[in-house]
């Protein structure tokens, strides 16, 4: 039972990172993966916690691995080998003697195989923890490429020289022209294997094909489960499991594939399995580290076997030497040859110094050292997850303040003007229909809707090529919006100036807005004005919280509609009298765009149709109205490829997005009308 509790544990602790993440993105989400590690570390449940380094190797590594080399781009990394190749392979080995031989000469009762094997751990770069920390700056694609191709190369070389230095730390001898055979044979034998896996899967579905046997939940399952028998399969006939497992990945990634709804179903259903099992595999990776330093802190900092000074010193220096090696690698690399694929300015080499940042790989590989030595405790063991740690924190922490000073500046994305056009086509479209059609109440009201949902997009077009500084100013205004509208919805409902029924009708509003308030990253102070002025007003006015969630009748009743006005036109004054001291604080244009949307609603307040709008999203006839705009989202979008104002790979990624609208809407409802798409 503690092992299901502790699976539970872990589990929240990954999904509260993400969800963290999201409220504070300035801070990069492994180090609060950490952090929660170190709570559940901590914790009786933690502390009971035994990693088995093999089941490390072959549950995480592997598949991680896998997805990596599957998400290979094989022409980029052609093009930028020359600098790839070096510090992948050459900067893993440079590594792997001056980090050993420095930590040897640091610490001399560390076997020298054992500090070779934290050298080789120490090689490979992550490039999902630079991604996390410049996903907000302005960097090259060129220099984000390498870094990728990188980490697949070096994750693969890094590890299988980690397992050479292992051997040789287990056994006590080596041999480097035996070890050179080895690791050729191992890289040669693991690289035939991940073909010859991928290979007979693709014999396997075609036989499942011929047999009309096809399922999505087979086919999806034999793809997971490639990592794992390319690697046990190439561990048992003794070579490489790690390379198989890339080398898989990257095979798997090229085949062909018919263009079928099969198939489509079975890629979007493949692509969200495997960004959760990535995501969790890496958040397991950091969430452990933070359970290991709970576990080795302590002891080792109140060891008399090593000075705490010595400890911080071997860390900072083998921080510097990691970026040291790169630089110079980097450095000879422009100085000495002019071919294609190398860096060609200063702002790359520094870029790329800085961006090897040590993370997911290194931390499983260096679980993977054994924790017993010659049939005895490997008392080295709990010092080299120590300093391992030690490195890949401040190595994140020097990355996480270098690079945005060496970035030009925050990261814009173009505005799509084209997908704003085709919204703004569709929205022609509707309000024609809307004056030259006949149509019910209902309709009127739920096409009124439907409109607004299209201008609601366009907006969301518009931020969305916003910076994450200008992005979080939107997050902050609407949530200042959400609290005024709640402390005045209490304020009126505790002056008894609206019923209940009046109150769960407006606070179905405040939702509505809420919720796409979450559809994009909120800030720190967004999230305090959303969450915890919330919790506060609970804890204050906890009669209010009770007595408002009494039955009430659901049915919208004439007065209600006298109290919704009030209560509406009231916070609206104070909106703008609020946003109004604002001036200066935030950027004019979004400001004014906010006031003109409440300026828009109050006019429809004054036409009584402004609750019934919020309403309607639950009728029948508002689902009508939105396939009617998809519909005619579609002609827009054919049209504009006819004519060759977008591209056809742009027209098919809108459609794609209509596509998900569409299959969303229609999941909401299970009885629809027969739609006549045709007026």
């Amino acid at each position: 039972m503690e092992l299901v509790e502790l699976i539970i544990l872990i589990a929240l602790a990954i999904t509260f990172s993400n969800i963290f993440a999201k409220i504070i993105p300035t801070i990069p989400i492994f180090f609060i993966q950490i952090f929660l590690g170190i709570l559940v570390g901590l914790s009786s449940y933690g502390r009971a916690l035994n990693f088995r380094p093999e089941i490390f190797l072959v549950l995480i590594i592997a598949p991680l691995l896998f997805r990596e080399g599957e998400h290979a781009e094989l022409p980029i990394i052609f093009k930028n080998f020359g600098t790839i190749l070096s510090l992948a392979f050459g900067g893993v080995l440079v590594t792997l003697v001056a980090v050993g031989l420095t930590l040897h000469t640091l610490m001399p009762t560390i076997p020298l195989a054992a500090c070779m094997a934290f050298g080789a751990a120490l090689g490979p770069t992550d490039a999902v923890a630079v991604t996390s920390i410049t996903k907000s700056l302005k960097i090259p694609d060129r220099v984000m490429r390498i870094l990728e191709g990188e980490g697949l190369l070096n994750d693969a070389s890094g590890v299988t020289a980690f397992q050479f230095a292992t051997v040789a730390l287990v056994t006590g001898s080596f041999s480097l022209w035996q070890g050179s055979l080895r690791l050729l044979f191992a890289s040669v034998g693991g690289a035939l294997v991940g073909i010859i896996v991928v290979w007979g899967k693709r014999k396997l579905i075609r036989l499942i094909e011929q047999l009309s046997a096809q399922d999505v939940t087979a086919y999806l399952l034999i793809e997971l489960l490639l990592p794992f028998v390319a690697y046990v399969f190439s561990e048992i006939i003794g070579v490489s499991g790690i390379i198989a497992a890339v080398v898989a990945g990257v095979m798997q990634a090229t085949g062909r594939q018919k263009v079928t709804l099969f198939q489509a179903e079975l890629t979007n259903v493949s692509t969200a399995t495997w960004n959760t099992i990535v995501f969790t595999l890496n958040g397991l990776v950091f969430i452990f580290l933070g359970i290991e330093i709970s576990q080795v802190f302590s002891p080792i900092w109140e060891s008399e076997v090593y000075a705490n000074w010595l400890l911080l010193l071997v860390i900072v220096a083998v921080t510097i030497i990691l970026f040291l090696i790169r630089f110079i690698f980097l450095l000879l690399l422009n100085l000495f040859s002019s071919k294609k694929g190398h860096v060609k300015s200063w702002q790359e080499i520094f870029l790329l110094t800085f961006g090897g940042v040590k993370g997911t790989v290194s931390l499983a590989t260096i679980f993977i050292l054994p924790t017993t030595l010659h049939g005895e405790i490997f008392p080295q063991r709990s010092v080299l997850l120590f300093l391992t740690a030690g490195v890949i924190l401040l190595s994140l922490i020097i990355s996480l303040i270098v690079l945005p000073q060496l970035a030009d500046g925050e990261a814009e994305v173009p505005v799509d003007e084209k997908g704003l056009a085709i919204l703004a086509e569709v929205k022609k479209e509707l309000r024609i229909d809307q004056e030259d059609t006949a149509l019910t109440k209902n309709e009127q009201i739920a096409l009124k809707a439907v409109i607004q949902s299209y201008e609601n997009r366009m907006w969301d077009t518009y931020t969305a090529a916003m910076t994450e500084s200008e992005r979080q100013e939107v997050q902050e205004i609407q949530a200042l919006i959400i609290g005024i509208e709640r402390d005045g919805l209490d304020e009126s409902f505790r002056r008894h100036e609206i019923d209940v029924n009046t109150y769960r009708f407006y606070s179905r509003f405040i939702a509505n807005f809420q919720h796409s308030v979450g559809q994009q990253i909120l800030s720190f102070l967004a999230f305090w004005l959303l969450i915890v002025r919330r919790i506060i007003r609970v804890i204050l006015h906890p009669k209010l919280f009770f007595e408002r969630r009494q039955n009430a009748p659901n049915q919208m009743q004439p007065n209600d509609f006298s109290q919704i006005k009030k209560v509406y036109l009231r916070n609206t004054k104070l909106i703008k009298q609020s946003l109004a001291s604002l001036d200066g604080v935030y950027d004019e244009k979004i400001i004014a765009h906010f006031l003109a949307q409440r300026q828009n609603m109050v006019g429809r307040l004054q036409l009584n149709d402004f609750m019934a709008a919020v309403m309607i999203r639950q009728d029948p006839a508002y689902i009508k109205e939105m396939l009617r705009g998809y519909y005619l989202e579609r002609k827009v979008i054919d049209a504009f490829e006819t004519a060759g104002t977008i591209t056809t790979f742009a027209a098919n990624e809108y459609r794609r997005k209509v596509n998900l609208l569409e299959s969303y809407v229609m999941s909401q409802t299970g009885n629809l009308p027969k739609i006549p798409f045709f007026r």
